[in-house]
């Protein structure tokens, strides 16, 4: 069969492949010894927040994680700067005095609040607990020069000595639609009501809770924003312990005070209450315009998407609930989730956090929607993320780390934090494999193979030793229409996909309680895309060109006439000779045990 590289092009918001570049599949590699450097000790059962920005101007993301520990025990904030793809913490260093305090920290936002060029922090304490003494503090960059040098620490005069409350999470949006960023801090009981500070453009808050923020007596343990019900407004979405959570939509209705009143009459959705500890990602998981979101439960019901269905008649949004998940995030152990396009496929993933031992390890949900059906398969590298409790924790942030311009992982640990570069997978050429045996896949790194074929024409992968594998997810993407097949070593079907159409990506997650020893992978090509296929083998080679030389000259209606013109000419040979090669697909394989 001929071989080609592949490049990436878009369809309908999916990014199948054609000739070009080459294959390859979403993987991981763990450098946390070689691009990590703590400075400050830390003890077990962290609940962390991270978040990354370019707090110096050097041109590269550092990070900044808010550190609690829900029994209030030892707890240190952490201050990375990113020096060339290494993290070096400066916590306890005089750039940043006090940072690595003990008090209980929610959330650490990265932000320039004073509208000065230069990325502040505000850390959301909780005044609940030990501290200084657990108020809300805002850390303004100083940068004389205009070259770093430190951060002074100046909440009492910017945020008043009792900003926030008993918080235990929170948000910095610009919620007023003025140009710089507001604060909204949830919390739980002891008090309970959740607060909202407004900024003025120069890093000092006013406190407008009373008019601004809906009167309650929730536990509120996570809040995330975004516009959910398109009206350009920035809503909230809360999420609350043990009482219903809620959308808070912004300055929708009769009796607002204009942008920033989430109070107001008629401006609510009860979601309910899925589960006490659990947490809210909002994303457009269907590529259709609107956002959905996803909702990540420790404790009750397994993790759901709700899906965004439009809006009723008072401009709420009405959704409908998506709970067909990998079985890895349908226990009772997730945290919070993070939404970004790890791929660069058009279409936003996910990774779930666990923050105990069974089934501990993250899970990254790849994204394989089709036609606005929302569907997800566990992608999650063996080698990367083992199973057990070696990266058990809170929140992952997905941000380019090394500047080569793919989205690489920071996570927030239970103990210490970890750094995953992306990375290729194991990536071959058809040709290139022994009686079409893809080598080492089981519990290792996930293996993508560039093939080809004609119309009609099957290929056969073959995996051997699949039996310490408790699933498998394949994806196979290119031009043409295919159908993918799994089989066991006898040839039976196991599972097959077919989601029809030229260029649609297949994909599937087989998950029983245990795989075959041998496992094939089947690939069928069912039609081809290519017009300058004039032979039915949907590649463009010598046959094709045959063809059109027979058919040179005036020739109305002749499948060689590509421009439609009536005459078969050097015009169309040229169009035919810059398709020429092989039709490709990428045929990507993950297995695992856990």
């Amino acid at each position: 069969m001929r071989h080609m590289h592949m490049i990436v092009v878009m369809s309908g918001g999916v990014a199948v492949l054609a000739a070009g570049l080459h294959g390859g599949t979403l993987n991981y590699r763990n450098v946390t010894g070689l691009r990590i450097n703590q400075n400050v000790a830390e003890s077990l059962n962290n609940e962390k927040e991270v978040e990354f920005g370019d707090f110096d101007n050097d041109g590269d993301l550092d990070v900044v994680v808010a550190v609690a520990y829900s029994d209030f025990g030892q707890r240190r904030n952490k201050l990375y700067r990113n020096d060339n793809g290494v993290f070096n913490e400066i916590s306890g260093s005089p750039a940043i005095p006090g940072f690595s305090g003990l008090d209980v920290s929610r959330n650490a936002f990265l932000r320039d609040y004073n509208l000065d060029g230069w990325l502040d922090i505000i850390l959301v304490n909780d005044n609940n607990t030990a501290g200084d003494p657990g108020r809300t503090k805002i850390y303004i960059n100083q940068h004389p020069g205009g070259v770093f040098s430190h951060f002074t620490e100046e909440g009492v005069a910017r945020l008043g000595s009792g900003t926030g409350g008993a918080a235990c999470g929170g948000v910095s949006i610009d919620a007023d639609h003025d140009g710089d960023f507001d604060l909204y801090v949830g919390n739980y009981p002891g008090p309970s009501q959740d607060t909202m500070y407004f900024n003025d453009a120069a890093g000092f808050f006013t406190n407008m809770t009373s008019t601004h923020v809906p009167v309650d007596s929730d536990y509120t343990v996570d809040v995330s924003s975004a516009d959910m019900n398109g009206d350009g407004k920035i809503d909230l979405l809360v999420t609350n312990g043990a009482d219903s959570s809620w959308v808070y939509y912004n300055d929708n209705g009769i009796g607002s005070s204009g942008l920033g009143d989430f109070r107001y009459t008629g401006s609510t959705t009860n979601l309910g209450s899925p589960s006490f500890e659990s947490a809210m990602e909002p994303g457009d998981f269907d590529n259709d315009g609107d956002i959905d979101f996803y909702w990540a439960n420790r404790f009750g019901v397994g993790d759901r998407v709700y899906v965004n269905t439009g809006n009723d008649v008072n401009n709420k949004v009405v959704f409908s609930v998506l709970s067909a998940l990998p079985a890895s995030v349908l226990g009772t152990t997730s945290r919070k989730a993070t939404v970004a396009d790890l791929n660069e496929d058009g279409r936003v993933d996910i990774i779930v956090m666990k923050a105990v031992a069974t089934n501990g390890r993250p899970t990254v949900l790849r994204n394989v929607t089709v036609n606005g059906n929302i569907e997800f398969v566990d992608w999650t590298p063996a080698i990367a993320f083992p199973t057990g409790v070696a990266h058990l924790g809170w929140h992952t942030a997905a941000f380019d780390a090394d500047g080569d311009g793919d989205l690489d992982l920071f996570l927030g640990g239970w103990a210490d934090d970890h750094l995953f570069y992306r990375v290729d997978g194991a990536n071959y050429l058809e040709a290139e494999l022994v009686k079409g045996r893809i080598p080492g896949v089981v519990d290792a790194a996930p293996a993508s193979v560039l093939g080809t074929a004609g119309l009609g024409e099957s290929d056969v992968y073959v995996i051997e030793n699949a039996a310490t594998g408790s699933f498998l997810s394949a994806v196979l993407s290119g031009l043409d229409d295919y159908r993918l097949e799994i089989l066991d070593g006898l040839d039976a079907v196991l599972a097959t996909v077919n989601r029809g159409g030229l260029g649609v990506e297949e994909a599937v997650q087989y998950d029983p309680v245990a795989l075959p020893s041998t496992v094939k992978l089947r690939v069928t090509i069912l039609g081809c895309a290519s017009p300058f296929n004039l032979g039915g083998d949907c590649g463009v080679g010598i046959d094709d060109f045959l063809a059109l030389l027979a058919a040179w000259g005036p020739n109305p209606g002749n499948p060689a006439d590509f421009d439609g013109d009536g005459v078969v000419s050097i015009v169309d040979m040229l169009d035919l000779l810059a398709a020429w090669g092989a039709s490709n697909y990428n045929l990507e394989v993950l297995i695992r045990s856990g």
